[in-house]
């Protein structure tokens, strides 16, 4: 077991998933504290086994990140929390600085609508026709637009617009994702900026204060899950894992054309070295290269919770991938090779890999009835693929108690060796006799009509019959169709059973053309007489008045009746 159990606490009552779980040195002395930014509002700090702090939020978060924006040393980061379309940045634990989200454009015309409704210039009905129009000609209304459209009510219609004269009309998108992108330097405290994920599908990329808007990106949909790489100043990637199943990559500040499409929506996402890791609702983790190749996949057995990475590069190099799942296991991955499973009691909804304390291999853990749970990586784990070999179990290299060979099989043995050509040719003249004898059976078949298509004659009819009904009675559907080139008149369909099992209501059919192409549907009604309810074949022949033999014929089997209720 390369785990070493650190704290476990079954009461925390926590209720956050990987993007709201980190590992931060907080005041820049070296010892890391864990932050968990909770569902309930309340940003809490951990040190040790204990809980040192405990902020208000003002909404519910979305995601929580650590950034550095001075270069002095010792250097303290900023803990941004996204909740809503605000991202609340807090110094030493204290509010520091609040950024909003800029606002979506409006529709073209959308404004105005609301600006003639405002001054009486259109009444209500008009301008909900006009909004339902823009609407159905693919812009995307704002949320006052949709509430409008969807009050059926006169009375509740006014009460809105009432309600909303006077106030400008803007369209507020919310965060969804969020992470951190190192400025010019690949370290822990290097200068670092956000990168923040918007409903609109919009993609923001901060300076280093968090104050102002380097660039921004608008993806085909909205994104959910973000992995960034590289150094802005240089050269980074930023993968996106969207709402719509597919991933897009930002490369140094250009949305690029490669398109990973998913057979399943996103659950997680994350970057080792050259590969995109995501999983997805299908119980599969999927590995692609950067430039959208597949490499392989990973099936599980329960749906998957949470990805992470795990990295270690201090005392040595070390990256694997942690994979949580909904059975409450949390399995190590090198590459496509399963090393460890770690079983836990609460399923594991978010986790993070890094330093606690001052150990750096530390994953802490939240379950999904609040539990918390801190794991320390041994510093001799053996994580490598060759710790455990994949392929067949051990007991395959045990040899077989294979028998000796016997006087017969040395004769049979020589035997075949010294007459193999003329044992070849009676085998292929075996075959020969066989593929001919098949096929005089099936033309003996369709000449005789048994078949599901006849030639006879140089007449060719297809005949299919379905059987609809529970019993005692029964609809025998028939579908009859000319498959050649000219009309056949006057067939006869005529139908057998067993008198003692099924009373037939008509006997025989009568087709008097039978156009080319064209299906001919008729329905036969019969029922089960028999008390038990047995079940026997019913034949259905297509006859000729010019030909003693049927042009088709079919074999329909009953299913057995329900038994016949008594007057």
């Amino acid at each position: 077991n390369p785990w070493l159990h650190a704290w476990r606490d079954p009461v925390a009552d926590l209720k956050a998933y990987s993007p709201c779980v980190r590992l931060v040195d907080l005041n820049g002395d070296g010892e890391y504290k864990l932050i968990v930014a909770d569902a309930a509002r309340r940003l809490k700090v951990y040190r040790n086994t204990s809980l040192i702090s405990e902020n208000v939020l003002l909404d519910q978060p979305v995601a929580l990140c650590v950034t550095y924006n001075e270069p002095s040393k010792p250097r303290v980061p900023c803990v941004s929390v996204a909740a809503g379309p605000h991202v609340f940045i807090y110094r030493r634990l204290r509010p520091y600085y609040k950024f909003t989200m800029p606002p979506t454009p409006l529709a073209p015309g959308e404004g105005d609508v609301w600006t003639r409704l405002g001054s009486g210039q259109v009444d209500i009905g008009a301008a909900v026709e006009q909004l339902v129009t823009m609407r159905d000609g693919g812009s995307a209304l704002s949320t006052r637009s949709v509430d409008l459209i969807n009050t059926e009510d006169a009375a509740e219609r006014r009460a809105l617009v009432e309600q909303w004269k006077g106030a400008p009309l803007n369209q507020q998108t919310v965060i969804t994702c969020m992470e951190v992108l190192k400025k010019n330097m690949d370290e822990d405290d290097a200068l670092s900026q956000l990168v923040v994920g918007a409903e609109s599908g919009t993609m923001l990329i901060l300076d280093v204060s968090g104050v102002t808007i380097l660039n921004r990106f608008l993806l085909p949909s909205t994104p959910v899950f973000i992995a960034v790489t590289g150094l802005y100043d240089v050269e980074y990637r930023i993968v996106c894992a969207c709402r719509n199943g597919s991933v897009y990559t930002i490369k140094n500040g250009e949305l690029t054309g490669m398109v990973i499409e998913l057979e399943a929506q996103p659950c997680g996402l994350c970057r080792i070295d050259k590969s995109i890791i995501v999983a997805c609702m299908g119980n599969v983790v999927h590995s692609y290269h950067i430039k959208g190749k597949k490499s392989f996949s990973l099936y599980m057995p329960a749906p998957v919770a949470a990805v992470e990475v795990l990295s270690v590069t201090r005392m040595r190099s070390l990256r694997a991938l942690l994979v949580s799942l909904h059975n409450g296991e949390v399995r190590v991955y090198n590459e496509k090779d399963l090393v460890h499973t770690l079983t836990v009691d609460d399923p594991i909804v978010g986790m993070r890999f890094g330093s606690y304390g001052r150990e750096e291999g530390a994953l802490a853990m939240v379950g999904k009835a609040g539990t918390l749970l801190i794991k320390m990586l041994q510093r001799s784990a053996a994580l490598d693929s060759a710790s455990a070999p994949p392929g067949p179990p051990p007991e395959q290299d045990i040899p077989l108690a294979i028998p000796k060979k016997t006087k017969l099989y040395v004769e049979q043995t020589q035997r075949e060796r010294d007459q193999a050509t003329e044992m070849h040719r009676i085998f292929q003249r075996d075959l020969c006799k066989l593929r001919l004898s098949t096929a005089r059976a099936y033309v003996k078949v369709l000449t005789d009509g048994q078949g599901p298509q006849s030639y006879t004659l140089g007449e060719s009819i297809r005949l299919t019959a379905q059987v609809q009904g529970l019993g005692p009675l029964f609809k025998l559907k028939l579908n009859l169709q000319n498959m050649g080139t000219k009309p056949i008149q006057d067939l006869e369909m005529s139908f057998a059973a067993n008198p003692i099992l099924y009373k037939l209501k008509c006997r025989v059919l009568h087709v008097g053309l039978l156009l080319p192409g064209v299906t001919y549907r008729c329905v036969c009604e019969l029922q089960s007489v028999d008390e038990s309810g047995a079940a026997d074949a019913v034949r259905v022949f297509v006859c000729n008045r010019t030909s003693k033999l049927p042009i088709i014929s079919a074999v329909v089997t009953m299913p057995i009746s329900e038994a016949v209720m008594p007057e």
